[in-house]
C-alpha cells in the first residue's frame, strides 16, 4: 500500500503541478504544445528555430555562471581522486578475472550492425529505419559492459541479480516518460524524423527506447565501481548533509515548487529545474511516508554513490549524443542562454544536466531494485 501511495503522489505532483499552473495562468499555447501527440515540430509551423527558447541569444554571463556551479559541485570529488592518484594511495580493489563472457561478443556484433543500420540509408531497410536503429544499440552496450563487469571482478547486475535487473527496463521506460512530459513546457529538446509514425506506432516504439537508460546507468555505474578511482572510501568522510531534517525538508520543498511551477511561468530561467525538481520530489515522497533514501547515505557524508552514478550518467550521455547524431530519427536541443560550443547536437553545458539526471538514476533504481545498489559484489554497492 504504501508503494502504492508513493507511486500516486509522484503522478499527482509531477503530473498535476506544472499542468494546473498551466491551465490557471492562461496559457493555452503552452498548453497546445503539452498536448501534441507525438511531439512534432509542425506544431510550429514546420520552424523548430520559432520555438521560445530558440529565440532566447548565447549569453556569456549564464554560460560562466553555469559552469563555474558545475565546477564547484564536482570540485570535491576530483580533487579527492587527483589527490589519491599523485599520492598513489589509491585503495585496493578487485582484480581483472581475464574471463569475458560470450555474450558479450554477442552485445558486440548487435551494437556493431544497430550503429550501422543506425547511421546508414540503406533503401532495403527504409521502413524500418525509424523503428529498429535505436534500441539495438543500447541492447549491444547493454550487454558488452556487463560482460566488462564480470571480466574485472567476476560479477555484474545482470548476472547476480537477474530479475531485479529485468525490471530496470520497464522502470525506465516510465521513469523517462515523466522527464519527456516536463520538456513539453520548456522544450529543451524536440525529435525529426518521427513524422511517419502516428500516436500508437510513436508510443510503442519510444517506451521500447526509454527502456535502455536505467539498465544502461546501472550497468555503467557497476562498472565504475570496479576501478580504485571510483571505490566508495574515497568519497567517505565529506560533508555530512541530514536531508531529513526540517530545514532541508522545506528547502528541498521550495526547490521542487520553483522547478514545477517555474517551467510554465518563467521556461528561459527554469529549464535547469527539469532535471533537479523531480528528485527532490521523490526524496521528499519517500521521507514522509518513512522510506529509506538513497540520500540516507549523506547524512554519514558518504557522497560515493552520487559521484559514481553521476559519471555513469554523463558516460551513457556521450554514448546518447554520439549515436543520435547521424540517426535517421533524432533529437535536436533548443537549451536558451548557453547554445554554442556543440558537441555533436549538444552544447558542452548541457551536458552538465545528467550528473543531477544520474543522481535520479541511482535514487529510482534504489527504490524499485535495491539488490542492485546494495553493498555486495554486483560491483555497485552504496
Amino acid at each position: 500500500m504504501k508503494r502504492i501511495i508513493h507511486y500516486v503522489l509522484l503522478a499527482l505532483i509531477l503530473l498535476g503541478v506544472p499542468l494546473v499552473c498551466c491551465i490557471l495562468g492562461g496559457h493555452s499555447d503552452v498548453l497546445a504544445g503539452v498536448k501534441e501527440f507525438p511531439p512534432r515540430t509542425e506544431g510550429f509551423g514546420g520552424h523548430p528555430e520559432l520555438l521560445w527558447n530558440c529565440r532566447r541569444p548565447f549569453s556569456w554571463s549564464a554560460f560562466i555562471f553555469l559552469a563555474a556551479f558545475t565546477g564547484l559541485c564536482l570540485f570535491p570529488f576530483v580533487r579527492r581522486m587527483l589527490k589519491a592518484v599523485f599520492r598513489r594511495s589509491l585503495p585496493v580493489t578487485v582484480r581483472s578475472t581475464g574471463r569475458f563472457p560470450w555474450w558479450g561478443w554477442l552485445g558486440i556484433a548487435i551494437l556493431a550492425v544497430g550503429w550501422t543500420l543506425s547511421w546508414s540509408r540503406f533503401e532495403w531497410f527504409r521502413p524500418m529505419q525509424v523503428q529498429c536503429s535505436y534500441f539495438p544499440m543500447w541492447a549491444g552496450l547493454i550487454l558488452i559492459v556487463n560482460a566488462l563487469c564480470v571480466r574485472r571482478s567476476g560479477h555484474s547486475p545482470m548476472t547476480d541479480h537477474p530479475w531485479a535487473y529485468a525490471a530496470t527496463f520497464p522502470a525506465s521506460s516510465l521513469f523517462w516518460w515523466f522527464f519527456e512530459y516536463l520538456n513539453r513546457y520548456v522544450w529543451n529538446w524536440y525529435y525529426v524524423g518521427i513524422s511517419e509514425l502516428d500516436a500508437v506506432e510513436y508510443s510503442i516504439y519510444a517506451t521500447i527506447c526509454f527502456a535502455s537508460v536505467l539498465p544502461a546507468v546501472v550497468a555503467v555505474a557497476a562498472y565504475l565501481h570496479t576501478f580504485p578511482v571510483f571505490d566508495d572510501r574515497l568519497y567517505r568522510d565529506m560533508a555530512r548533509v541530514h536531508l531529513r531534517r526540517p530545514g532541508w525538508c522545506v528547502f528541498l520543498a521550495v526547490l521542487a515548487a520553483t522547478g514545477l511551477t517555474g517551467i510554465v511561468f518563467f521556461p528561459d530561467y527554469a529549464f535547469p529545474f527539469l532535471w533537479i525538481s523531480p528528485l527532490m520530489v521523490f526524496v521528499l515522497v519517500q521521507f514522509l511516508l518513512g522510506e529509506r533514501s538513497v540520500v540516507d547515505s549523506c547524512a554519514v557524508g558518504n557522497w560515493s554513490f552520487f559521484f559514481r552514478f553521476a559519471i555513469a550518467t554523463l558516460v551513457c550521455g556521450l554514448c546518447w549524443e554520439t549515436w543520435n547524431y547521424y540517426a535517421y530519427a533524432k533529437w535536436i536541443y533548443a537549451v536558451p542562454w548557453v547554445h554554442r560550443f556543440m558537441v555533436w547536437e549538444m552544447p558542452v553545458l548541457g551536458f552538465a544536466g545528467y550528473l543531477p539526471f544520474g543522481i535520479e538514476c541511482a535514487a529510482v533504481t534504489a527504490w524499485i531494485c535495491p539488490p542492485l545498489i546494495e553493498n555486495g559484489k554486483d560491483g555497485c554497492g552504496t
